[in-house]
């Protein structure tokens, strides 16, 4: 596997650079060449990037979520793969050279850590249920994210509409529709993604890690989480509530989400730890 760490590797941040300046051409010139290549040039970078994935995985025998090497690739890979969802649902691509962007930075921060991380022979990381559970947590916790992003954007356009300013923010984003859109869209995948998260830790984790308790405060935070995105997501598309509001909404979970991740973690620093 070493040799197909070594292709994709050194392929990968330059095809990770000519997606960003494609996207960033085809922002600036809609009409011209570049638009026609954006999703292509996204496709091989997704397909570089998985191989890469899978090759380390193989050859250091466990998911890809013990190191911040690790930690930094995987994030740039799911932040890739939920834009593609968005973008193929939606099929707008406007946005698409700031999330490959936001990619590029953090595989380039993945490239300033060594991949040569010693790993205890007894840590709970090297269960595969665990790599699994961390990887599609970190998935969930990506579209999350990128939905908060393209949410904060529709409330800014609409400020914008509402005080009738027509200037560059209103020209260069897409429109409250297509935006309300792409958050929901991105919203729907990061709570499937942390439904399975969920589900793993409740069926699988006690089995592999000693002391672990469905009572671990993190795992009521996530919960809570889920909750807040499920309502959000039941009040736009099962009682059809308006676009802001479902803005709103599912800003307040991405807040909870961050609580659970920042003070939660800091006033209970001994917990949900795999180490």
């Amino acid at each position: 596997m070493t040799w197909l760490i070594n292709i994709t590797s050194a392929l990968l941040t330059p095809a990770y650079c000519a997606a960003v300046a494609v996207y960033g051409v085809a922002l600036l010139r809609p009409e011209g060449w570049a638009k026609r290549w954006t999703r292509p040039l996204l496709l091989v970078v997704l397909t570089i990037h998985a191989l890469l994935i899978y090759a380390e995985t193989v050859f250091f025998g466990h998911c890809l979520v013990y190191s911040p090497f690790e930690l930094m690739t995987m994030i740039a890979f799911t932040v890739m793969l939920t834009y593609l969802i968005v973008e193929l649902v939606t099929g707008e691509k406007g946005t698409g050279a700031f999330f490959l962007g936001l990619a590029l930075f953090f595989q380039i921060l993945s490239g300033m850590f060594s991949p040569d991380v010693s790993v205890s022979a007894d840590s709970p990381l090297l269960e595969y249920a665990v790599g699994l559970h961390i990887s599609t947590a970190i998935f969930g916790y990506t579209g999350f994210t990128m939905s908060a992003v393209w949410g904060v954007l529709y409330l800014m356009q609409h400020h914008e509409i509402k005080a009738n300013r027509f200037g560059l923010l209103y020209n260069r984003l897409p429109s409250l529709g297509l935006l309300e859109r792409m958050s929901a869209v991105a919203a729907v995948a990061g709570l499937i993604f942390l439904s399975a998260a969920i589900v793993i830790a409740l069926l699988w984790l006690p089995q592999v890690i000693p002391g672990f308790t469905y009572y671990d405060p993190k795992v009521i935070a996530t919960v809570i989480v889920w909750i807040l995105y499920a309502t959000a997501i039941v009040m736009k598309y099962g009682m059809h509530v308006d676009q802001r509001r479902f803005i709103i909404f599912s800003l307040a979970g991405f807040a909870g989400l961050f609580l659970s991740m920042t003070i939660v973690n800091l006033l209970l620093s001994g917990f949900h730890s795999f180490r």
